[in-house]
């Protein structure tokens, strides 16, 4: 087959600076083509120019020439490429909460009746919506998703939501070239295996697509060709066969990593927090029943099929979902769950959606590290009174933010530079920043490494190691990525069912952790 597309010579720069340079690739019809490298490298700029983002424009344009379908692409707006027959989901969600699920896959695309069609045009139409859901669930039912489409984005786990976003765009019969941008980050291991299954048919099909990630050995199993940025050029690229996880990696950073790993310890057994018959109503991540105590000072991880419950504690900590059971802090009972009072009794949350419920993007990096601070504990606050945008001590806000950059290694150009124009590893950092901010004692991290490229992901969990033997945190870290959690933990609650099935330390044998995440008991050797 011909290439669906084809990029030669493209160069891109923000007030001088490049953010891409001289980059050659293309795109078969029915070919899977990789990009991976570090957060920065120019994958996102990339992908801004292909689907016609409007602050390329803003920003000075482009040079160098792309050929779509056969054709130069000048697209002047998103709208222009989507009829053009290409489609891109992003790594931030661009759903419509207050609609159903099928209303959102089918948004643009209803079924309408014939009757009405006919006496009032398709555009003013009556929508059938028994048909509507029966296409939207036919589509999903493609990626393995078997669930109530008249349930509302709003009330989604961030897993169903991933699907949703891309059987919106599956939905489309005039599909050619298909932009995914970190697909699978919001994915748990077997839930991405089954989109990596559905993506491979669509690509047998005839469909093109782009695919970005930061999980390696995906891009290893799913594409026919992998091309690896740095620094906005093109630094290598591999054909199916020569792709090696370990030269991907060395291609992206320029060196080799070095994995974190905490040293194991006996610990101690004082509680710090327990969770007796513990239940949170959280749409897809229910907890029911669950009985838990996390001790002061360790590492517990929290992992478990996605729609199982591991996202959820958290959540119900701050009192986001309706809670029942009791919750002892310090050996104090917990009447109510609110997420200010908490703070102030020493513990605090970072939840898994980073761009919708973690950062500030439109403000400052410094605004955004002494926000729960100021707005919870008046740390930065004049004597006179409190406000996030006035009234700030602004010298002690500024050398607390200087000092924390420096000790976090945050990339910025300043503190004043806005936080969405940071890379994923960078915004991270800056979360982690915030909550310590307020001196947590305890310290629940939702999926702390997602979407963020290989060497950012050690450097985290290398802060997070530090935080726990310097500060004396007491951590909880709930993720889908079982090896990161086996190199940072003390122990290791497995969950099933919204309960916990068993607590595992992390040298107990695969095969364990495996019977465990199925919930079976089994044997082992």
């Amino acid at each position: 087959m011909g290439n669906i597309l084809e990029i030669k010579n493209l160069s891109k720069s923000y007030n001088g600076i490049p953010a891409l340079t001289k980059v050659n690739l293309s795109v078969k019809a029915g070919e899977i083509h990789g990009i991976v490298g570090a957060n920065g490298s120019g994958k996102s700029t990339l992908m801004n120019i292909l689907f016609g983002n409007p602050i390329i424009r803003e920003t000075g344009g482009y040079q160098g020439k792309i050929a779509y379908a056969g054709k130069s692409l000048q697209a002047k707006s998103c709208a222009e490429v989507i009829r053009m027959g290409m489609g891109m989901v992003h790594q931030e969600f661009a759903l419509l909460p207050d609609l159903t699920i099928g209303e959102n896959i089918k948004l643009g695309r209803e079924e309408t009746y014939q009757f009405t069609d006919r006496l009032f045009g398709k555009k003013l139409s009556f929508i059938d919506r028994k048909r509507n859901d029966t296409s939207a669930a036919r589509v999903l039912k493609k990626l393995g998703i078997d669930v109530d489409v008249g349930v509302k984005i709003i009330n989604l786990s961030t897993n169903t939501r991933q699907f949703v976003e891309i059987a919106r765009e599956i939905a489309r019969t005039d599909l050619k070239l298909l932009l995914l941008d970190e697909p699978t980050a919001v994915l748990s291991k077997d839930d991405a295996s089954n989109l990596i299954e559905a993506l491979l048919g669509l690509a047998k099909d005839g469909l093109g697509i782009l695919f970005i990630s930061h999980r390696l050995e995906e891009v290893q199993q799913i594409c026919d060709r992998v091309t690896v940025f740095r620094d906005g050029a093109v630094v290598s690229q591999y054909h199916k066969g020569e792709i090696s996880v370990n030269n991907l990696a060395r291609d992206m950073i320029g060196h080799t990593v070095q994995l974190a790993n905490a040293t194991k310890r006996a610990m101690k057994t004082r509680p710090a927090i327990r969770f007796q018959q513990f239940s949170v109503a959280m749409p897809g991540e229910e907890i029911k029943d669950l009985d838990l105590t996390v001790f002061a000072g360790e590492i517990l991880g929290l992992t478990g099929l996605s729609g199982h419950g591991k996202l959820a504690l958290g959540y119900g900590l701050m009192g986001m979902y309706p809670v029942a059971g009791e919750v002892i802090y310090e050996n104090k009972k917990i009447d109510t769950l609110l997420a200010k009072t908490n703070i102030l009794k020493g513990m605090y949350v970072l939840p898994d959606d980073r761009q919708a419920l973690g950062i500030l993007p439109e403000h400052s990096v410094a605004e955004n590290i002494i926000f729960t601070g100021n707005q919870v504990k008046d740390m930065f606050s004049r004597n006179f009174g409190r406000s996030f945008l006035g009234f700030i001590d602004q010298k002690k806000a500024h050398r607390y933010v200087d000092q924390v950059v420096q000790d976090f290694s945050i990339k910025c150009s300043s503190p004043k530079q806005k936080l969405k124009e940071l890379s994923g590893g960078n915004q991270q950092k800056v979360c982690l920043a915030r909550a310590l901010t307020v001196n947590p004692q305890l310290l629940f991290v939702a999926e702390p490494t997602r979407g963020i490229d290989i060497s950012a992901k050690e450097k985290i969990l290398n802060l997070l190691i530090d935080i726990n033997r310097t500060k004396h945190t007491t951590l909880v870290i709930a993720s889908s990525e079982l090896d990161e959690l086996k190199r940072v933990c003390d122990r290791i609650a497995v969950m099933v069912n919204g309960s916990i099935f068993k607590i595992l330390f992390p040298d107990s044998p695969d095969l364990e952790f495996g019977l465990a995440l199925a919930g079976e008991e089994g044997t082992y050797a």
